[in-house]
């Protein structure tokens, strides 16, 4: 019974590693072609990204250009604004004269009213004086009292329209310092609202420009006589400036679609890169496990998957030249596997099982007898061992020690056969590597040479675009010249000169026109006709130019005109984009070259017995220790990044504060100089107001002493007021000198910090740099790493499918000479 199932076991262990290694190669070539497939779909999809990438950046280098020049343009409103509310301040100030000056008038009018009253109350007496005298003081009376009863109406209705005009300029103000305070980052949203502000400021003009003139009318008199023309040139560049400024937000608009278009698209494919390296990992893992349970169903008919010597019988004790190390992974998946086949194993092979199989009951008693003549030559050779003479021993110990110099010879000459196979091998791949390097190299040059001459082209059409831009600036100054522009009338050597230089624009233009136009003929020649062919790809980097065919057609087209046009020109700029399309193309096309020696230290030395086991698993460890360190440089690398990037926002907003302290300082200053200055003016009123009451009061000294007495008064008292507002004036001015100087200190003092700040942020820009340039390397270094994997990982499949095909050439010769033994007559028969 326990024969049998032996039996069983022997042919279903021999039936299972027949069959096993076919199914192996054929899952291990399937996996092979995914991998390969895998990887061109991945390296695709990095090009891919890669021109998205640069098309990103293009963008948003074209959006930081269109938003300076938006700021460019609003600023120079702000000015333009700013030089406006000056105008109106210096309008107002006049206007404020003017009302000081009717001020003065009424209250001279008022007292020389009050003295004539005086005067008649003291004449009442004197009844001697005519009627004629009476009706004279009585109309000099009444025109006073009607002059003095219009002037203060008109006042009042000054004062309220000065009123309102401050109101209307304290608006203004307000909406250009909000302007200034604004930050530089606009979006969309924050320029429609820099356009309103706009809007509204030029609505508080508007208004400013209607109670200036409104307060003219009052006053009769006309100071701004062009001021409807200068409003309506205001008007009309207010209009222009709108429309800019909805161009370039439509503009900004459209970018910022192509730029969400293209965040999209960036999207979906890192989202079909990172399901592409799913894909690989999973068959990475497959084919881990394939190359675990491959070599397991063999491994039970030999201990440690050697090959068994056909001679002899024995293990082979040295491992092939093929033997590649397993990973570390592998390794434990392969005893999980032999375990749970050995555990399976256990159990007994059934009589139908065999038969199922297609073993047929010959076969079986032939090998249970072998087995059982295997087991009596045992039983002898111990009786033998047990009760043999001296001399048996010997033979046996000869025997012993021939066979181990025999093996140990054999050995030899199969570590030296191995030490040859890895030699040439090495010299193989040596030779391979050097053809490639060669080939690298030449593709290199290739790719150099045509670079090289796109280059040489693109300098040559923009020498001639230079020469057709400076041929038709002469001629435009010529033509301006000629009209009368910054020269002086009858001047015949002048004209001379006009009509000489026309004639050298010209010139100029017709001979950088006739160069061009050769230029072009050239360029539709060699670049037309090399790109007009859209079904030969002749060159891989012809699925780039995308302007080639318009710009073939373009330039046969216009060809045989006669006169160099703006399309002739545009068609230029076209072959000179194409031309730089080509070149970055080609650039592209550019292979990483490695060294040419090879550094001795690379070679992987297989160490034998358990040491190599133990340097496996270090290998393994160290290899995680590396992902983990590298990792970790990544993560610092980030952090890095993400701190240079919040010291440049700090800076950024304390210069802004910095500017905001000073803005808000020189506001108060200015608004201490309109107070200081409007007190200043309403001394100087008061003052003129007292000199002029003391005129009258000495015109009228003949008429009484209590008169002259007053005047007296007055002039005294506006002697010392006039000594109090010089000594005040002078303190003023010491205080302002001071201020001023304190302005000037604070004013060094800014500019020394942000030339501090600038020259902070410009090192850490450099940072910035020189860490994204570690990090480019470092991926160029896990890129490489990957590639470097991928190709062991082939080559460990290639060893593992010839390890499989020795496996099974063995066990088909194991078979035969089991047979060939089956096939024998028995020795212990008696003839007869």
């Amino acid at each position: 019974m326990n024969e049998g199932k032996e039996m069983h076991l022997c042919y279903s262990t021999l039936i299972s590693s027949f069959l096993s290694p076919q199914l192996h190669s054929a899952a291990l070539a399937s996996l092979k072609g995914d991998i390969v497939e895998l990887n061109k779909r991945l390296q695709q999809t990095e090009r891919e990204r890669d021109l998205l990438e640069k098309k990103l950046a293009k963008a948003q280098c074209e959006q930081s250009h269109l938003m300076r020049e938006h700021e460019d343009v609003q600023e120079r409103t702000t000015l333009r604004y700013e030089e406006r509310i000056t105008e109106l301040h210096s309008v107002i100030a006049e206007l404020n004269k003017k009302i000081d000056r009717l001020q003065g008038t009424t209250i001279r009018e008022e007292d020389e009213y009050s003295e004539l009253r005086s005067e008649l109350s003291q004449s009442q007496h004197e009844v001697n004086e005519d009627s004629r005298s009476m009706d004279q003081d009585q109309t000099s009376v009444s025109i006073p009292e009607n002059q003095s009863t219009m002037v203060t109406a008109d006042m009042d209705n000054c004062s309220d329209l000065n009123s309102e005009l401050q109101r209307v300029l304290t608006g203004l103000e307000n909406v250009v310092c909000g302007r200034k305070k604004s930050s530089c980052s606009l979006s969309v949203a924050e320029v429609d609202r820099h356009i309103e502000q706009l809007t509204t400021a030029s609505e508080h003009c508007d208004l400013a420009i209607k109670t200036v003139e409104e307060i003219e009318g009052v006053l009769g008199r006309d100071l701004y006589p062009n001021l409807a023309e200068e409003r309506s040139r205001w008007e009309k560049e207010l209009a222009g400036l709108r429309e800019e400024n909805e161009s370039l937000t439509a503009m900004l608009c459209s970018k910022e679609e192509e730029l969400n278009r293209t965040k999209a698209t960036m999207n979906a494919i890192r989202e079909e890169r990172d399901r592409l390296r799913r894909r690989v990992r999973e068959l990475q893992t497959r084919l881990q496990s394939v190359q675990a349970t491959g070599p397991s169903s063999p491994g039970r008919l030999t201990s440690t998957n050697r090959p068994i010597n056909p001679s002899t019988g024995e293990l082979s004790t040295s491992s092939s030249s093929n033997d590649i190390p397993i990973a570390k992974i592998a390794e434990r998946v392969k005893l999980s596997k032999t375990r749970s086949e050995s555990s399976s194993s256990d159990r007994p092979v059934l009589g139908s099982e065999i038969s199922s199989i297609g073993v047929s009951s010959s076969v079986a008693e032939h090998l249970a007898h072998s087995l059982q003549d295997c087991s009596n030559i045992q039983e002898i050779f111990q009786t033998l061992y047990s009760h043999g003479s001296a001399i048996s021993e010997s033979k046996i110990r000869e025997f012993e020690v021939e066979t181990e110099r025999l093996n140990s010879r054999i050995e030899h000459l199969k570590s030296q056969n191995d030490l040859l196979t890895i030699t040439l091998e090495e010299c193989k791949s040596n030779a391979e590597r050097m053809s490639m390097l060669v080939g690298k190299y030449e593709s290199n040059a290739t790719a150099l040479r045509l670079a090289l001459q796109y280059s040489e082209q693109c300098i040559e059409a923009y020498e001639l675009l230079l020469a057709l831009a400076e041929s038709e600036q002469s001629l435009i100054l010529g033509q301006f010249r000629a009209a009368g522009v910054g020269s002086s009338p009858g001047d015949q050597s002048g004209d001379e000169n006009i009509t000489q230089m026309l004639k050298r624009a010209h010139d100029c233009r017709k001979t950088a026109e006739n160069a061009a136009k050769a230029l072009l003929m050239k360029l539709d020649g060699s670049c037309g006709g090399a790109f007009a062919v859209a079904g030969c790809s002749v060159q891989p980097w012809e699925s780039l130019s995308s302007n080639s065919h318009t710009s073939t057609t373009s330039s046969t087209a216009s060809s045989c005109d006669t006169e160099f046009t703006k399309e002739d020109e545009q068609r230029l700029k076209d072959y000179i984009q194409q031309l730089k399309n080509d070149r970055a193309a080609v650039k592209l096309t550019m292979l990483e070259l490695e060294s040419i020696h090879i550094d001795p230290l690379s070679y992987d030395v297989k160490p034998r017995g358990d040491s190599q086991r133990l340097d496996l698993e270090n290998a393994v460890l160290m290899q995680e220790l590396m992902a983990m360190k590298e990792e970790m440089a990544e993560l610092k690398a980030q952090l890095y990044l993400l701190e240079k990037e919040k010291k440049a926002l700090e800076l950024k907003l304390s210069t802004r504060e910095a500017q905001e302290q000073a803005y808000l300082v020189h506001i108060e200053h200015l608004k201490s100089e309109v107070e200081e200055q409007k007190e200043q003016r309403m001394r100087s009123l008061s003052s003129t107001s007292s000199g002029s009451k003391d005129k009258p009061s000495k015109e009228c000294a003949d008429a009484a002493s209590a008169a002259l007495s007053l005047a007296e008064l007055r002039t005294t008292c506006s002697e010392n007021e006039l000594a109090a507002e010089f000594t005040n004036a002078i303190r003023r001015e010491k205080k302002l000198k001071a201020r001023v100087q304190e302005l000037v200190s604070a004013l060094e003092r800014l500019t020394k910090s942000s030339e501090i700040r600038h020259q902070q942020s410009a090192e850490f820009v450099n940072d910035l740099k020189r860490a994204n340039s570690n990090l480019v390397a470092a991926y160029e270094k896990a890129k490489k790493k990957h590639q470097n994997k991928l190709k062991k990982l082939e080559s460990q499949m290639m060893a593992m499918v010839e390890r499989h095909e020795t496996q099974v050439r063995m066990l088909k010769q194991r078979i035969a000479l089991l047979e060939e033994e089956n096939s024998r007559p028995h020795t212990n028969e008696t003839s007869l």
